[in-house]
């Protein structure tokens, strides 16, 4: 039988009333993720949110990707401004009954954009140099960023076998089926909703992968293995934040 939280997660997939403001395409997305004591967590989320566990554990994840086909949803898109690379450094929370991400950083190689998302939707944003190549189905990410804390970050993988459909139980969905976000401020919370059809994973294989996201934070950077997936695409929708 499913429990309430399962349902829960499973509601938030259907597409919002309305019309999204944003559309976007994510490409080459990387999912990193690392288990930590939901205790480290708890003085960096604001107390209006619950963490999000699995088997009692918090996760740290780091996104890599590449943005393409910006644009606000009645407007064309707008050459030099429509493609860039991304990564998010991320855990999760639930409101009220609603799973969602919340953000520590997202740094972006275009300034323009990344202001705006900014000022809109309450998001950490920092502008950083990126280089982002595939040769032949392996990847390399290389950031360091320009203002700000500092933060640097660099990975290599190659993309594995298809991955069957997560079961909604699984850790796998725990992980990557989100499909809001939330931000504060002063005392408001914030929900913004996404939509995508359900991630299609690969397994990612990972040869190096080097952190300094996470010191700025007061977190100590992971050494171990992470548990890695990656998508090559989502035509992804974007809300106008609510409060909740």
């Amino acid at each position: 039988m499913e429990t309430q939280l399962q349902i829960d997660r499973l509601a938030m997939r259907g597409r919002p009333e309305g019309e999204p403001i944003i559309r976007q395409n994510w490409e080459d997305l990387l999912f990193l993720h690392w288990p930590i004591d939901p205790a480290e967590l708890r003085p960096l989320i604001p107390p209006h949110l619950e963490i999000d566990t699995f088997d009692g554990k918090a996760w740290i994840g780091l996104t890599p990707f590449r943005l393409t086909g910006l644009r606000v949803s009645v407007l064309p898109q707008v050459p030099g401004l429509n493609v860039f690379e991304e990564m998010n450094v991320r855990t999760y929370v639930h409101h009220h009954g609603k799973p969602g991400i919340w953000f520590f950083s997202l740094d972006a190689s275009k300034l323009v954009p990344a202001l705006a998302a900014r000022l809109f939707f309450a998001l950490p944003y920092f502008p950083a140099n990126i280089d982002f190549s595939n040769s032949g189905g392996r990847f390399s990410f290389l950031l360091n960023r320009t203002a700000g804390p500092n933060a640097s970050f660099r990975a290599d993988w190659r993309t594995g076998v298809r991955l069957r459909d997560p079961d909604v139980e699984s850790l796998a969905f725990f992980l990557v089926e989100r499909y809001c976000f939330f931000s504060v401020q002063e005392t408001a919370v914030q929900m913004t909703r996404i939509y995508h059809h359900p991630w299609i994973l690969d397994e990612a294989v990972v040869g190096s992968c080097e952190s300094h996201m996470l010191q700025g934070l007061g977190l100590t950077e992971p050494t171990d293995p992470p548990i890695a997936h990656f998508s090559k695409f989502l035509d992804v929708e974007i809300w106008p934040p609510v409060t909740v």
